[in-house]
């Protein structure tokens, strides 16, 4: 299959890039210029090139990293169009619609709820993020009216080399790492494998419509993360990072840290899909 990338840069993107090769798909990225990090194999394109072909099947990863900076006014209109009114763009380029989109969303959608437990269906609190999220969202369902199978993937912190978890790992590895303020609050993770798994899948799957949290089924909390991450790195993890620290030096980013939900990979475990890693100690000793 023609399989288009957007976010194409990213982490997810270049761990999803040598599957699709593997797979026997042929793989094009959507870049804003020339980037020399896309892998040789895969064949770039800009968003005025889009209206002469067809792809089988986008995924959109596109999105401005919302944890790199303090969420200003100007930072939120960034995060925004990144992935709102690119998505937007995207859906008027492509004159002739893919057959199935595949589209990155976050549990931020859910808010912040340290008592509830978020399934697929659960109403969402609001805030920044669930704003951010379901507005991404509403683009993507465009497709869906347009009569493109669309899936959308609420992702959790995803571990792998690289992202999230290499910006922990010195930290960590400086014995510095531990609890962020009482380090009780949810921490939804999945392994990166198990990401580019789903979405190899779902892009043949014609079961995978609608929406799905992409999160490991395993619940832990952030200090339970913590004690594990020190364990694979045979580090110490007794510093703990007061709440106020964070919100003084992020203002309201530091929810990200400080801040969790409880959300159950409802819809994938109906369809029984097969987590590789379940468990935090195996993810992160595959990683460390």
């Amino acid at each position: 299959m023609k399989v288009l990338v957007t976010g194409a840069n990213g982490f997810i993107a270049n761990n999803l890039y040598p599957l699709l090769t593997a797979a026997g798909h042929e793989s094009f990225a959507l870049v804003h210029k020339h980037q020399n990090a896309i892998p040789r194999y895969v064949q770039t394109l800009h968003m005025d090139d889009l209206g002469e072909h067809y792809f089988d099947v986008v995924i959109n990863l596109a999105g401005a990293n919302i944890a790199a900076k303090r969420w200003t006014a100007k930072r939120q209109r960034e995060l925004f169009d990144s992935r709102v009114q690119f998505t937007r763009k995207l859906f008027n380029a492509l004159k002739q619609k893919p057959s199935v989109l595949l589209n990155a969303s976050a549990v931020g959608y859910y808010g912040f709820d340290e008592y509830k437990t978020f399934l697929e269906d659960t109403p969402p609190n609001g805030g920044f993020t669930h704003h951010l999220c379901s507005a991404w969202e509403q683009e993507a369902h465009h497709f869906e009216d347009a009569g493109v199978r669309t899936t959308i993937f609420r992702l959790g912190v995803v571990l792998g080399h690289g992202g999230a978890l290499a910006k922990m790992e010195w930290p960590f590895k400086l014995g510095l790492g531990g609890k962020i303020g009482n380090g009780k609050q949810f921490f939804p993770w999945i392994h990166i494998h198990d990401v580019c798994r789903f979405i190899l899948q779902a892009m043949q799957d014609e079961q995978y419509q609608g929406t799905y949290n992409l999160v490991s089924p395993q619940a832990i909390t952030q200090a339970e993360f913590a004690k594990a991450y020190g364990k694979a790195l045979n580090r110490p993890t007794v510093l703990p990072t007061p709440t106020v620290v964070l919100e003084k030096l992020l203002g309201d980013m530091s929810q990200l840290l400080t801040k969790g939900q409880h959300v159950v990979p409802q819809a994938l475990m109906n369809q029984k899909f097969t987590f590789e890693y379940q468990s935090i100690d195996e993810a992160l000793k595959s990683l460390t």
